[in-house]
């Protein structure tokens, strides 16, 4: 007997809605999901490219299921992790549910009043929200919380990957634990994403730890699309010489500036009269090449045609981005990750970077947002800079680090089965803890410190955390004034806790800053950080929004800058954060630089660029040992690793008086002495002696988190100990490089 067509399974109104919409049928992606839904009782993760139809592989059989079944509560919850990406949702499954006649909500903080008191007033279908909102309502709406929840069936987490193993996934994690309490059954949970690899594992553990059901994986066909892949090396003063005509030559500039107006030159020669995406990974260079783009369209008497997108900008500048994207005039926006998500722009002819990501997650996430037409290719060019390196050099700068991470994320990226960064799942992070501790304190109006361990730890999010450190942390917000407890046992919020509360940024787990409002003609711009960068005076110029500004007044009361229109510019710093690179990109990068391999995606100034770095390798010897003689008697350790157990090692260097010098990358350790000496100092190294929370104490860096200042330091050298060193890595490389007593 033949298999029933997915389509069949369906609810008619779904069925009918698709015939309108003339979908000829089905993706095999979504066939298979639909399949799964009705056959099995299992949670789902869908993973395949973007724009491969995961969101209707999930709400097709999902909404089918609840016109069949409604009820008087929310039944489906879609969390994204972006309001834009909500925006984005709810247009889409607004037109589904339209003719079946079901409900659809929004929850973020960019909604109407007039709208989530509807949703309270008769709660019932679809509600898309973030992991904020879900957050404000056990603050705000905690007695309401049964009523809006109590047949919750299903959860839909879009691009999960983008939350599992960060600060909002364990926050996410831990508000679904306790989101379920509130639900009449086990809900079922389906995650979205592009991006998975082979950490099914990992995330079916963040799903379900308890293996109280089970999780089935659906990829989407892998290699269906045609590649196209470039990296354009480029090198200060390999920089390409000046082409313009007569009436087309500027003032004369700095090395640097030139160096930088040549990569825009070549990035407007392959990206202009095209919508494009153009990716950089911090904010200071969006503005920048932005700027230098549209002043090259200037030159060419083109209207300008390059936008730009960044988490700084208003969400006025952000939205007239977007809906220029999806316009009928090509474009080419200038971006940070703020668009490596699904946020719809219609369709991308290519994607540009300047310099490659950190992460191979990071590079697929990206380069899947073109090609996502039938038969289009997917297309990428990479622009790695890097600057004049002198002979007197350090050798980590010699050979080219960031080509050597672009080749190795590339080939990563190639390889088959294809392979990305498994998220760390099982982190204490104390700062989400303890701001879920005060989360639950708020819904609940007071618990036991045995029912609330219970909720976060025992059945919750934070299964890595013990009894006695979960007491340690309640004894440290009891030692600050933040709690306080009842003669009966239960803990509740002192006044000081309350405060923290009820402050509007206390939805957010994450830390997000002090920031002044950049304003024109009353006006939002966006928004600067003022404690990472250097903070602007009255009368200076500045670079904002690909536009250039000067400072009429800083008004310090209501953290306001002034601006207006000028000629001049100089461009704001905004911190591009710590980013931790996997130990095994590393190994790829040494692959690249000691062996023959000739990378076709290579263009031919990186090809020179790789062939002196191999130079360079063959000449320190780099290819048969890790340590580099420089004179003076002084070294060089490249232990080819990952930041985590890089750091470890460096603290382990410390602890035997080595004190070693890290290089900007992280990737090499400088000593003030020769090799034999440091090899002869390693071997001093106890193993029995070593004690991870007193590295991480001499770290510098207890206080990470948003709610750390709340934790006593000796618990912050714990979690720090787990979350961010390893020990035992770092003893493997020490033993393989024969560094330890009796190797």
């Amino acid at each position: 007997m033949s298999e029933r067509p997915a389509f069949d399974l369906l609810a008619r109104p779904i069925q009918r809605i698709l015939w309108d919409m003339q979908w000829r049928d089905l993706r095999p992606l979504q066939e298979e999901a639909i399949r799964r839904f009705f056959g099995e009782e299992s949670d789902l993760l869908i993973s395949a490219q973007t724009a491969a139809g995961k969101t209707e592989a999930a709400f097709l059989p999902v909404l089918s299921q609840l016109f069949t079944e409604p009820a008087d509560s929310v039944q489906a919850m879609y969390v994204g992790p972006l309001k834009a990406l909500i925006n984005d949702q709810f247009r889409r499954l607004e037109r589904l549910c339209e003719r079946a006649e079901i409900p659809v909500h929004r929850w973020h903080g960019d909604v109407s009043a007039s709208q989530k008191k509807l949703l309270l007033k008769r709660p019932s279908g679809v509600l898309l929200i973030t992991p904020e909102s879900i957050e404000s309502l056990f603050i705000n709406r905690k007695n309401q919380l049964p009523n809006l929840f109590r047949s919750l069936q299903y959860v839909v987490i879009d691009e999960i990957h983008a939350l599992v193993g960060s600060e909002r996934g364990t926050h996410l994690r831990s508000l679904l634990f306790r989101l379920q309490r509130h639900a009449a059954e086990t809900f079922r949970m389906i995650g979205l994403s592009a991006t998975l690899g082979d950490s099914f594992p990992q995330y079916e553990n963040w799903l379900r730890p308890d293996r109280d059901r089970a999780v089935k994986l659906i990829r989407g066909p892998s290699g269906e699309k045609r590649l196209m892949f470039k990296i354009h090396g480029y090198r200060a003063d390999l920089a390409p010489p000046k082409s313009r005509r007569p009436e087309e030559q500027r003032p004369a500039e700095d090395e640097e500036q030139e160096f930088h107006r040549a990569i825009a030159d070549d990035i407007f020669k392959h990206f202009v009269g095209k919508r494009n995406l153009v990716f950089a990974n911090n904010k200071t260079d969006v503005e920048l090449y932005c700027h230098l783009l549209n002043e090259r369209c200037r030159l060419e008497n083109r209207p300008e045609e390059f936008l730009i997108h960044h988490g700084s900008l208003s969400k006025e500048i952000r939205e007239f981005t977007e809906q220029q994207m999806q316009g009928d005039r090509p474009r080419t926006t200038v971006c940070s990750s703020t668009l490596e998500l699904g946020i719809d722009i219609g369709s991308v002819a290519a994607v540009g970077h300047i310099d490659s990501p950190f992460t191979v997650n990071s590079q697929v996430q990206r380069l899947g947002r073109s090609g996502r037409g039938d038969g289009e290719p997917q297309c990428m060019r990479v622009y790695v800079r890097q600057r004049k390196v002198p002979a007197t050099d350090p050798v980590i700068d010699r050979v080219y680090p960031d080509l050597l991470r672009a080749i190795a994320l590339t080939e990563l990226m190639l390889q088959e089965p294809q392979w990305v960064e498994p998220p760390q799942i099982d982190q204490l992070d104390l700062s989400t803890l303890t701001h879920q501790i005060l989360s639950v304190l708020a819904e609940t109006g007071g618990c036991h410190a045995g029912e609330i361990f219970d909720r976060l730890c025992g059945r919750g999010a934070f299964r890595a955390v013990d009894r006695g450190l979960f007491a340690g942390v309640l004894r440290s917000l009891g030692a600050k004034g933040i709690v306080e407890q009842m003669d009966g046992g239960d803990l509740l919020l002192a006044p000081d806790g309350e405060a923290i509360v009820e402050h509007y940024s206390f939805y957010a787990a994450f830390q997000s800053g002090l920031e002044y409002s950049l304003i024109q003609g009353g006006e939002v711009l966006g928004k600067l950080p003022s404690g990472i960068f250097d903070m602007p005076e009255v009368s200076d110029h500045i670079l904002f929004a690909g536009r250039r500004w000067q400072i009429q007044e800083i008004v310090h009361e209501r953290r306001e800058i002034l601006v207006r229109p000028a000629k001049g510019k100089k461009l704001p710093r905004f911190s591009s954060g710590s980013m931790e690179i996997h130990a095994r990109v590393v190994a790829k990068m040494r692959d690249a630089l000691i062996s023959t391999t000739q990378y076709r995606y290579l263009n031919e100034m990186g090809s020179q660029m790789l062939q002196e770095a191999r130079g360079i390798a063959l000449q320190t010897g780099l290819e048969k040992t890790s340590f580099v003689s420089r004179s003076g008697g002084k070294c060089t350790w490249f232990p080819w690793t990952g930041t985590k157990i890089f750091n470890t090692l460096k603290l382990l260097a410390e602890r035997i008086g080595l004190n070693p010098t890290p290089d900007f990358h992280r990737l090499t350790l400088d000593f003030d002495v020769g090799v034999d000496f440091v090899r002869e100092r390693w071997k001093t190294l106890r193993l029995a002696d070593i004690d991870a929370r007193e590295l991480a104490r001499k770290s510098g860096g207890l206080r990470r988190g948003k709610f750390d200042d709340l934790v006593a330091e000796p618990l912050l050298a714990k979690a720090i100990a787990h979350d961010y060193l390893d020990v035992q890595g770092a003893v493997c490389v020490l033993r393989q490089e024969g560094l330890l007593p009796g190797d």
